[in-house]
């Protein structure tokens, strides 16, 4: 996780749009062009990030939504045993395991909550003005970097299909290398048609 991080000022000074202006990046953004402020690990002093990609927020909905309902669960049942006269729940003894449990069971949906949130952050595509790099966040101490050259892209496209995804702009992003190298793939990426124009650009100038 630490492949990713804010990167010194010179380098933030480089990363400079055609316009002539730098493109303030959110900390939870998942589309940026020419973003400013970050760099990665094996960065290269004059190479410059020309497009940031991660899974659009919106495919995070499933699991908040989930954890929203095991949050509210144990006060749920507090309610319900208030309102019916449950007595089991109010002995000394129960209480007090109940609420060990209690602590226990938001230790678990908590960590549910990080891992996910985790995943969704640390998984990016970034594409600069040399490579293509995709860091693939599996676990909290594993991720993978796969990385290639701009020069050894042959072709890039993307899929789109279903109602959620057309009407949010997201899909899956494909990067095709030459030979036997591995292909690149960016799941869920928003704006999927402008950032196969930008990479199809970047590899018309190699």
């Amino acid at each position: 996780m630490t492949d990713i991080f804010v990167a010194p000022k010179k380098v933030q000074e480089s990363i400079i749009k055609d316009e002539g202006e730098e493109s303030h990046m959110n900390i939870l953004s998942s589309f940026c062009k020419d973003p400013k402020g970050i760099s990665f690990q094996t960065q290269k002093h004059n190479e410059i990030i020309v497009l940031f990609l991660r899974a659009h927020f919106i495919t995070n909905l499933y699991w908040i939504i989930i954890s929203l309902v095991l949050i509210t669960i144990p006060a749920i049942i507090g309610i319900l045993s208030s309102v019916f006269g449950i007595g089991f729940f109010s002995s000394p003894l129960v209480s007090h395991f109940t609420t060990v449990y209690v602590l226990l069971y938001y230790l678990i949906v908590f960590s549910f909550i990080f891992i996910n949130f985790l995943h969704w952050f640390y998984n990016v595509f970034m594409v600069t003005t040399e490579r293509v790099v995709d860091i693939d966040y599996s676990d909290i101490v594993v991720h993978n970097i796969a990385i290639t050259k701009l020069s050894h892209v042959q072709d890039v496209n993307y899929t789109q299909s279903g109602f959620i995804p057309t009407l949010f702009n997201y899909g899956n992003l494909f990067v095709q290398t030459a030979g036997t190298e591995i292909n690149f793939e960016a799941p869920n990426v928003p704006k999927p048609r402008e950032a196969t124009h930008i990479i199809g650009d970047l590899i018309g100038k190699k």
